[in-house]
């Protein structure tokens, strides 16, 4: 017999407050019922989990663009450097020396800060393979397996190296370097090993300027036989634009909608877009015309200056949207809260119920969606109390964090202590 749990209180969906209950089955983690207009069954056999009215239930936060590995980077950054000096002063300059105790420590941290603050789901963009094909990817599936958010992993396409580069870039982009092939072989042979409600295995391509053609042909067929999101870095600076316009005379998305007017791809409605910050206005109505998503990392990219994704005129193409943290390291935190504060900020004129929505159209996972409270959606729920301060999170609608404190390990002990360990050797 299945065992189920009854989750009772105030619940906040499509920015109204409802006082209501959820029936969620604990073995395959799906809201089985939601109920805003009847009390509660009295002989209700599960568990019964309740919240008074000093707290509110909602929808636990999707993280859909994050680099949880960087966050090994964290205490050795400068906030003022720039996209270029970030990169050669990371992962340029350690890439090369990571080993599976960096990877899994550093996600660990990274799963469990973003657990902390509200986020219950992640999509993860991977391209740190080491030449060890699936050595350090298992890593990264470890660590959200183990701290418990749930993961959608993307086994990213890196297949450029760049001759003219410096030294230590280009020794990097050896150790990332995969021909689509073997990118291919090596996500199928991860994708095959993993069975879990909680973890999905996808393609992924990393962008204009370090995926060939033939390697986004192959990785977007690849993620649609698979029935799979694929994301892929698009226009975060420009250029992308300028590189795009010299290889194909077509801007990036048009590009994009070449391959498949040429019939080279099959699909683009299956693509998530990340940043799109130098767009115009006819790529925004192609990703509108194929119900393309786009994901905006809005701190990251203030932070690193490389411009800002209009957030306007998505809004108007009513384009799917969500919200990520991209590159740990140099982010004030992990909290999609604190992105959806951010365009709060930065755009006043803009209603914040609007930018609170963003990040909640449901996303389909496994065999149920994440992103919003309904039947068949996935209970991964963050609790809040009246300041907004997380209480509780529930994945699946099992509790991982518990009156602020995660359950599944010892953040000090199990994460930090290691880790700062393995990173006095990395970094010596």
């Amino acid at each position: 017999m299945d065992s189920k749990a009854l989750i009772t209180g105030i619940f906040r969906t499509d920015n109204t407050y409802k006082k209501g209950y959820l029936i969620t089955n604990l073995d395959t983690g799906l809201i089985e019922n939601v109920s805003f207009d009847e009390t509660p069954p009295e002989n209700f056999a599960g568990e019964k989990i309740n919240y008074d009215e000093n707290f509110t239930i909602c929808a636990g936060d999707f993280n859909c663009h994050s680099h949880p590995e960087q966050s090994i980077y964290t205490d050795i950054i400068d906030k003022s450097w720039n996209l270029g000096t970030w990169c050669r002063n990371t992962i340029y300059k350690y890439s090369i020396k990571l080993e599976p105790e960096h990877v899994y420590l550093g996600c660990l941290r990274a799963f469990s800060r973003m657990l902390t603050l509200g986020v219950t789901s992640v999509m993860v963009s991977f391209y740190c393979h080491g030449n060890k094909k699936n050595l350090l990817d298992r890593e990264v599936i470890r660590a959200a397996k183990n701290v418990g958010i749930r993961l959608y992993f993307g086994r990213m396409n890196y297949d450029i190296i760049n001759e003219d580069a410096y030294d230590e870039k280009k020794e990097s982009q050896k150790t990332y370097f995969e021909t689509p092939e073997e990118a291919e072989i090596n996500f199928m042979m991860l994708s095959g090993e993993i069975c879990s409600n909680d973890i999905v295995v996808a393609p992924s391509l990393h962008s204009i300027h370090a995926s060939t053609k033939e390697a986004i042909v192959k990785g977007i067929n690849l993620a649609f036989d698979y029935g799979k999101y694929i994301q892929f870095h698009l226009s975060e600076d420009n250029g992308d634009v300028d590189l795009s316009l010299k290889l194909y005379g077509l801007r990036p998305v048009e590009f994009l909608e070449s391959l498949l007017n040429h019939k080279e791809i099959k699909s683009l409605e299956h693509v998530i877009l990340s940043d799109c910050v130098w767009i115009d206005d006819n790529e925004r109505d192609i990703i509108k015309k194929y119900n393309m998503k786009v994901v905006l990392n809005p701190r990251m990219n203030d932070r690193i200056k490389t411009g800002e994704a209009n957030l306007r005129k998505l809004l108007e193409k009513d384009i799917p949207l969500y919200l990520g943290t991209d590159g740990e390291a140099s982010n004030d935190d992990l909290s999609i809260t604190g992105e959806r504060n951010f365009l709060k900020n930065r755009y006043p004129d803009i209603n914040s119920d609007i930018i609170d929505n963003i990040g909640t159209t449901p996303l389909q996972f496994n065999n149920g969606f994440i992103g919003n409270i309904a039947v068949n959606s996935f209970c991964d729920l963050k609790v809040i109390d009246k300041e907004e301060t997380v209480k509780d999170i529930l994945v699946g609608g099992k509790k991982v964090i518990e009156d602020g404190k995660l359950l599944t390990m010892d953040i000090e002990k199990d994460i930090e202590v290691p880790l700062k360990e393995s990173l006095d050797k990395l970094f010596k």
